[in-house]
Parts: C-alpha cells; structure tokens; sequence
C-alpha cells in the first residue's frame, strides 16, 4: 500500500505535491504544550508561567524535577530531562485548567436574585 502511494505521489505534479505535504504537515503538527499554557496564561490572566527546575537524580540516572507556576495552581512532573519534564507539566496544567473551564458554567456566574 505504502509503495502505491509513493506511486500516486510521483505522478503528481510539483506544486501539487509540495501543496499536499503542506495541508499534511499542517494537520500532524502538534503545538507545542508549553507554548500553548504560557499563551493561556497571559491572554486569561496577564501573567507568565514559572518553571523551578531541580536534579533530583544522580549522574547516572538523571531525574529532572519540574514545578510550573501557574494562575491556577501549581504542577509538577518528572523526565529524564528539562524539555520533557516542561512539556509533561504543561500538558497536566492544560488538562487541569481545561477540567476547571468545564466546570464553570454562565450559570454558575448568575446570580438571579
């Protein structure tokens, strides 16, 4: 099947063929965690994240501890290194603040009386 693609491909002409990896670049990129919880941050609350970073591993078996400061709380996760350690936190910080929004409805915020 995979050959046969690469056959369709070919006899595509060039523009079409740098338009289709475009169109499919653009729907398998993801965004970046981090990027998108310090986007959240400032646009809802004008405020940056903070990250504290410590080793709590040794030489030979790193573990990289992280904490994100956040508005909304405080998160932390564990890798092997600093750029997995962010982007866990960051996902825990996005799916914690995503469950809040979802909590709070316009009705919750009416006060009828």
């Amino acid at each position: 099947m995979i050959e046969k693609i690469k056959e369709l491909f070919a006899m595509l002409p060039r523009a079409d063929q740098l338009e289709l990896l475009r169109e499919l670049n653009s729907n398998v990129t993801a965004e970046n965690p981090v990027t998108s919880i310090n986007e959240l941050s400032q646009m809802l609350y004008g405020q940056n994240i903070k990250f504290d970073v410590t080793n709590v591993g040794d030489q030979l078996h790193p573990n990289i501890k992280v904490e994100l400061t956040t508005p909304w709380g405080v998160f932390e996760a564990h890798g092997n290194n600093q750029r997995i350690a962010r982007v866990k936190a960051a996902e825990v910080a996005l799916v914690a603040h995503n469950n809040a929004s979802s909590e709070t409805t316009p009705d919750n915020n009416l006060n009828l009386y």
